[in-house]
């Protein structure tokens, strides 16, 4: 290095310190990957040292000409103060405004982020007007505006979306039917519905690395499908009044108002000479009881009772975990269980809860409605008292263990812990439990990812947290 080289170099250090070498934190509520927007003479400008922190970039000042560089990988932004041209890697381009420096930190015009390389090697950001804001796009892109259509009886919603493939439906209940995005949700909601519409309401709800969506379904909509288009970018949502060949039905709607719950029975799967999956240093038995004691933990401190159908590290059958249950009068009953598979691309959680193959007591009025409801409860005779064999009796309860279920899905796949899936059949592990009941396949442990995120203490605290979520969601009814 030549010495003109060196003096620079140490003016850069110096001039770090009067700038402020503590790079400037994301206000309370924003996370790291967004910068706050000002106006600067009725343009919209980032703060270099935002824009830095968002880029990974290290800067190189020069006083004498009033410039900053920015080195990003291969990638170099060269600014001037006072000066509306900026030059990227070889390229000059206008930006419709000056750069101009505030209280000694130079402030750049947001069009600036829009014409930034699009490689690898670089992170994307954009410019989000609505909530004044420049953001880091996650590797699944953006979520735009959705367009609301009716046709005949046919309701349609479009989401331009970068990765269409990512869409998923996470609650399929009528009244709370979410949708889940990998993209950020960069666009605006309609106010209302257009006239004749099986949605009724539709809002934004907090996601983890995504978007997510709550749809409130009318009552006489009859199912559902979700039409993933990568190669247009976008995802449609599709509402169907009447049965169709395609078309998925909604979850079981439950009682509308809170659901009483005093006592939750927590099953942590396994134990004793019964190991269950092993996969490294992760031990199934050892997972579901740690996981257990902290969900126990956050389940109590909304003022349920929370049991543990064994503490320690014991053999337990599937007739001893049910008696306890039945015995302590159970509102709701959670077996934690972790999967496993040969396939190593095989991840995420799953649900088991009991099918809906009886008529419920509150829904005795349903009774007749399709084969299996027929042999249960026979037509004519909605009040007629069905005798179930003791293994069987959690089928009872089926209405309620779906809407349980949905609420645990919902929850893991809104904080990042899916991909997830529902499967209607009776567990063993619900063999003879005469309440509300689901096994929760936690995560995979012979899935790299889910091992490592459930064996670290924090991914552990965060399963735990969502469990408890969807338990109160439950309860909620909503």
């Amino acid at each position: 290095m030549n010495h003109r080289g060196l003096s620079v170099g140490l003016l850069f250090t110096l001039v770090l310190g009067v700038l402020g070498a503590d790079w400037r934190q994301p206000p309370p509520g924003e996370g790291p990957d967004t910068a706050p927007v000002h106006q600067i003479e009725g343009r919209p400008c980032i703060a270099v040292d935002d824009l830095a922190r968002l880029l990974d970039a290290t800067k190189f000042w020069r006083a004498d000409v009033r410039r900053l560089v920015l080195r990003s990988g291969t990638h170099t932004v060269v600014l001037t103060a006072d000066n509306p041209f900026v030059v990227v890697d070889e390229r000059t381009l206008w930006l419709g405004a000056p750069v101009r420096s505030r209280e000694g930190e130079l402030q750049v015009p947001v069009a600036l982020v829009d014409s930034l390389p699009s490689d690898s090697t670089l992170v994307r950001l954009t410019y989000d007007s609505r909530r004044a804001r420049v953001v880091v796009l996650p590797t699944s892109g953006r979520v735009e505006s959705p367009r609301w259509m009716v046709q005949g009886d046919l309701t349609r919603i479009v989401f331009p979306a970068d990765h269409a493939d990512e869409a998923v439906v996470v609650a399929r209940a009528r009244a709370h039917f979410r949708l889940r995005f990998g993209g950020i949700f960069m666009g605006e909601l309609p106010d209302e519905a257009p006239p004749g519409s099986h949605v009724r309401a539709i809002r934004s709800i907090a996601a983890s690395g995504g978007s997510a969506f709550e749809c409130e379904i009318a009552s006489g909509a009859a199912g559902y499908r979700l039409i993933q288009d990568p190669a247009r970018r976008r995802v449609t949502l599709e509402i169907a009044g009447a049965p169709a060949d395609g078309f998925e039905a909604f979850a079981p709607e439950s009682p509308p108002g809170e659901r009483r719950l005093k006592v939750v029975v927590i099953d942590p799967g396994h134990g004793g000479s019964d190991a269950g999956v092993i996969a490294g240093p992760a031990v199934e038995k050892d997972l579901t009881l740690s996981l257990a004691k902290r969900v126990g933990a956050e389940i109590a401190q909304s003022g349920v009772r929370a049991v543990l159908t064994r503490s320690d590290d014991r053999d337990l059958s599937s007739e001893e975990r049910a008696e306890i249950a039945n015995r302590l009068g159970a509102d709701l009953v959670l077996a934690i269980h972790f999967d496993g598979f040969v396939d190593p691309h095989a991840r995420g959680a799953t649900a088991y809860c009991p099918p809906a193959l009886v008529t419920e007591p509150e829904r005795a009025g349903d009774a007749g409605r399709g084969a299996d409801r027929e042999a249960a409860a026979p037509a004519g005779a909605p009040g007629r008292v069905s005798l179930l064999p003791w293994r069987d009796v959690s089928t009872r309860h089926a209405v309620q263990s779906r809407a349980f279920a949905e609420a645990l899905l919902s929850a893991l796949e809104l904080s990042g812990q899916g991909p997830t899936r529902l499967r209607e059949r009776l567990p063993y592990d619900l063999l003879g439990v005469n309440a509300p009941g689901v096994v929760l396949e936690c995560a995979t442990l012979t899935a790299p990812d889910d091992r490592e995120r459930v064996m670290q203490e924090e991914g552990l605290k965060q399963l735990a947290v969502s469990i408890a979520d969807a338990v109160g969601a439950y309860q909620r009814n909503r």
